[in-house]
């Protein structure tokens, strides 16, 4: 079989293997990864496995993080929580910065987390090395407000399609190793690796520098950027970094067959969604250039090349309607107002995506060449 034909297959099948208990001999023979995992799972749940909210106690020098804004490199911290076994668990790892934006604007930057692997076996953190964390950014219950919507928004498209970004949510402690003592207790999530993304997926993630748009795959690319209108979000882009040098791309992962050879397909998979106008956080701006002058404006962004792909994404959104709006029902860390805001935010694009003469005039006749 082609390698596009096959891929086009893996995008739209999913095959599991069952060993019946009858066949459990055979199943020896054949299904030996499922067996190994059995034997893995044994221990507490994997850090993605599960979406219950975490209660960690993180011990690190927050106020010299906070501080010493131009210091980039890794910084000694340690985590502390109890499984859903109960077992108290401490780990050892290292903090540092990490963003470009969000550095920038917030007074408790994003992080990253890295682990020794040796450290977190048979822990719920088994298999993670690094981690990226999305914090509060400053003070101000406002800004719990924006990241608990960021992470409504992972989920929302965790609802659409396996080749998303899963998330955990934390309650996190913060407590600073110069003195000991709790500086704050806030709202934090963990986004899963893009290596991992990828390898559940049985693909790579792919180290270039830019693509082609024919080189992505057509149905995913529709419902990414028909997404990325629902959402309100313009800061992404898909074929290249923001400087045309750096490592593709902008707010986007690629994923598929590794090497990239002809015929085959990448497929864009979206994240960091804090200028997205669902969230409208204040520090949010649309980027240079376009005909917007508010993150709450939408902008469709995808390309033509992908139109005959949307009214099937179009399907798919519509389909979720009442899923995505009770994300947002049903978040007990959102206040009222927050809610209010979002869902009405939600259902201005649900009466476009409803209607086929808005549909036409503010997203297909709207894609890029």
């Amino acid at each position: 079989m082609p390698r596009r034909s096959f891929f086009r297959k893996l995008l739209h099948t999913r095959q599991t293997i069952v060993c019946w208990p009858a066949l459990m001999l055979l199943a020896n023979l054949f299904c030996p990864p499922l067996l190994v995992a059995a034997e893995e799972e044994s221990g507490p749940a994997k850090l993605f496995a599960i979406d219950t909210t975490l209660e960690v106690t993180m011990t690190g020098p927050w106020e010299a993080l906070e501080s010493n804004e131009d210091h980039q490199g890794a910084y000694p911290a340690r985590i502390e929580y109890r499984d859903e076994q109960g077992q108290a668990v401490q780990l050892n790892m290292t903090v540092e910065r990490r963003g470009i934006k969000r550095q920038e604007a917030c007074r408790y930057p994003p992080l990253k987390l890295r682990f020794e692997k040796e450290a977190v076996k048979g822990t719920t953190f088994r298999g993670q090395k690094s981690i990226k964390m999305v914090t509060h950014c400053d003070k101000g219950n406002r800004f719990d407000q924006y990241y608990v919507l960021e992470m409504l928004i992972y989920r929302m498209y965790n609802l659409l399609t396996d080749y998303s970004f899963r998330v955990r949510p934390l309650q996190v402690n913060y407590v600073d190793s110069s003195d000991g003592k709790s500086v704050d207790n806030r709202f934090a999530f963990l986004i899963e690796d893009d290596g991992d993304l990828a390898k559940r997926n049985g693909l790579k993630k792919l180290n270039v520098t830019r693509i082609g748009v024919g080189q992505l795959e057509p149905e995913m690319s529709g419902l990414f950027s028909l997404f990325q209108y629902m959402i309100g979000n313009v800061d992404w882009a898909a074929l290249q970094g923001p400087d045309h040098k750096d490592e593709c791309c902008h707010n986007v992962k690629l994923i598929g067959p590794e090497p990239l050879q002809a015929g085959d397909f990448a497929i864009p998979v979206p994240y960091d969604f804090d200028s997205a106008g669902l969230v409208d956080a204040e520090y949010a701006v649309p980027p240079n250039g376009l005909p917007i002058t508010a993150v709450t404006q939408r902008l469709y962004r995808g390309y033509c090349l992908h139109n005959g792909t949307l009214e099937a994404a179009r399907q798919q959104l519509l389909a979720r309607e009442g899923d995505f709006l009770a994300l947002i029902a049903s978040e007990t860390r959102l206040q009222p107002g927050s809610k209010k805001k979002a869902t009405a935010f939600l259902e201005k694009f649900f009466e476009t995506a409803k209607n086929p003469k808005r549909f036409q005039s503010y997203i297909i006749e709207r894609c890029r060449k």
